[in-house]
């Protein structure tokens, strides 16, 4: 494998076996690797230039901030930027070692995504670990450190799935028209921005960005996968996850209306019986009284 390597920096930090283990390397402009067959999972994260990755017949570009998570079995090449230096990690373990509970999304796969902070550096240091033996002991250490960031990239995308097979949505429902399969990567950022920042102020302009895509194309999305705006699964994420504080927790009205994003309890209330059929107040009665909750009318 090194001799498919050009162009490589002094700058290469290995704390890996063949099993499990991650790395760290800089290659110089127009550096490249490949083409190989990949026999791992592999998580691959861009920390300075870019990639363009080619597996089997797909081209994949991989900017800094981001990564990509491959699966055994693809055929692989590695082109770095032409540019300047490229700087990337990975971690890695073998599909033996992969925990029965834990399977990545398939839409995680050859997928590129943009990397939380934590994620960024995690995978910066990984080969700092104090472990670098096949020994039982090394390689559990070596193996969490790994399935945490293999959980840390796959967490969007997962959210992204539940949200989509959840009751009420509009995948799960009987009848539904949206393509089934994997949500477009722009949706996924989308999904899981939501998720991660519900009560924000977002506006379409500003999911756009997030999404990497202009705001018609971020629409037309949302209509083909989620038969609704981007603006609209706003607001119907915002009242379940209200209705979850409604039935889980002793939060009044009010503070779950601004904990969710509401300017105000008025605007909450009629958000959330149109969606319910029931006021918030009578919903948690309900909830509480162990009677039905379900989604009785749509907006």
């Amino acid at each position: 494998m090194p001799a498919m390597r050009k162009n490589i920096s002094p700058i290469h930090h290995l704390r890996s076996s063949r099993r499990v283990g991650f790395g760290i390397v800089t290659y110089r402009p127009g550096g490249n690797l490949g083409p190989r067959m990949q026999d791992s999972y592999q998580l691959v994260v861009i920390h300075r230039g870019d990639l363009h990755l080619r597996i089997d017949e797909g081209t994949h570009a991989v900017r800094a901030g981001q990564g990509i998570l491959l699966a055994p079995g693809g055929r692989e090449t590695f082109q770095f930027s032409p540019q300047q230096e490229t700087t990337h990690s990975w971690c890695q373990l073998q599909p033996e070692l992969l925990p029965a509970l834990f399977t990545p999304p398939s839409s995680s796969i050859a997928t590129a995504a943009d990397c939380s902070p934590w994620l960024l550096n995690t995978m910066r240091t990984g080969w700092r670990l104090p472990a670098s033996t096949d020994a039982p002991h090394d390689i559990r250490i070596r193996l969490g450190a790994v399935l945490m960031a293999l959980a840390e990239f796959c967490r969007p995308f997962a959210i992204a799935a539940a949200a989509a097979m959840s009751p009420g949505s509009d995948n799960a429902a009987s009848g539904s028209t949206a393509p089934v399969g994997p949500l477009p990567p722009a949706l996924i950022r989308t999904e899981a921005a939501l998720q991660e920042k519900l009560s924000h102020a977002w506006t379409l302009d500003a999911l756009a960005r997030v999404a990497g895509v202009s705001r018609g194309h971020l629409i037309k999305l949302a209509r083909e996968h989620w038969s609704t705006t981007p603006m609209e699964r706003l607001w119907r994420s915002r009242v379940e996850e209200a209705a979850r504080l409604l039935r889980d927790t002793g939060l009044s009205i009010a503070e779950v209306a601004y904990r969710t994003g509401f300017a105000n309890p008025f605007h909450f209330s009629r958000r959330f019986t149109a969606h319910f059929g029931r006021h918030p107040r009578a919903w948690r009665t309900a909830a509480w009284d162990g009677i039905g909750t379900g989604k009785e009318s749509t907006e």
